[in-house]
């Protein structure tokens, strides 16, 4: 078995994955106690959404203490990376349940993006992809890696920009301005969750056009407009009382 030596980058992205998690954990435990108040649906599924990306971050950052500890790009790290993508596809799921509910609308698309998001999942495991080994492992076999994560952010984006458009509908006939700046909070969540792709695409790209090791800036980009979803989807679901009388005055 070949394995590829770690590069420099990989010890601050640890640290970086560590601090996201201790937040990601943070927020989930938030929203869930927001649900126990509350007792409806948004909440929870809005939990099991933050859940569902701590999951993905502590996955990645076990994958990468794995690294630190050996020197190398080993089997944890290998299997971390599609499941964290595929927990990604299961919170976009989760995340088009949450739009439908929020807006009141029938989610018709529900059992077609569950079939499609499983499809995905299934070809992200493949070993056909060869996350985490070295370019000579694969060399002149095939490589489905590219087309893998390319089919899941189209995957996401789709999701996202249908979530939008509802949003965008919505906010119209919203009954008051706490509930339209409550809807446009949640929009603001979408656009940082397509901006976190973006950056994904653009690490990917590095990657591949361009020989880089990965862990670019990208990526610390990326999860920054993460943890801005973060925010913006809290606020938008439990509206702080300052930002209510803002919105009154």
């Amino acid at each position: 078995m070949v394995y590829e030596p770690i590069h420099d980058r990989i010890v601050p992205s640890m640290i970086f994955y560590i601090v996201l998690c201790v937040f990601s954990i943070f927020m989930t435990i938030k929203m869930y106690k927001k649900y126990k108040e509350r007792k409806v649906r948004p909440p929870l599924l809005m939990t099991l959404i933050f859940l569902t990306f701590t999951v993905a971050l502590l996955s990645l950052t076990v994958g990468l203490i794995e690294t630190v500890i050996t020197g190398y790009f080993m089997e944890i790290y290998r299997i971390s990376l599609p499941f964290a993508y595929s927990s990604i596809i299961v919170a976009d799921i989760l995340l088009y349940l949450f739009s439908k509910d929020i807006t009141d609308k029938d989610p018709k698309a529900l059992i077609p993006l569950i079939i499609i998001g499983t499809i995905i999942i299934i070809v992200l495991a493949l070993p056909f992809n060869w996350w985490g080994f070295p370019s000579e492992a694969y060399e002149g076999k095939l490589n489905i890696r590219t087309y893998s994560t390319i089919s899941m952010v189209i995957y996401s984006y789709a999701v996202f920009l249908n979530i939008a458009i509802i949003i965008h509908k919505t906010k119209r006939e919203a009954p008051n301005n706490i509930a339209r700046v409550g809807l446009s909070l949640f929009f603001n969540s979408i656009i940082c969750l397509m901006l976190f792709f973006a950056m994904i695409i653009g690490d990917t790209l590095l990657i591949i056009i361009f020989d880089h090791v990965g862990y670019s800036e990208f990526i610390y980009i990326a999860w920054i407009f993460a943890v801005m979803f973060y925010i913006f989807t809290y606020m938008s679901l439990v509206m702080p009382n300052w930002l209510k009388q803002r919105i009154k005055e």
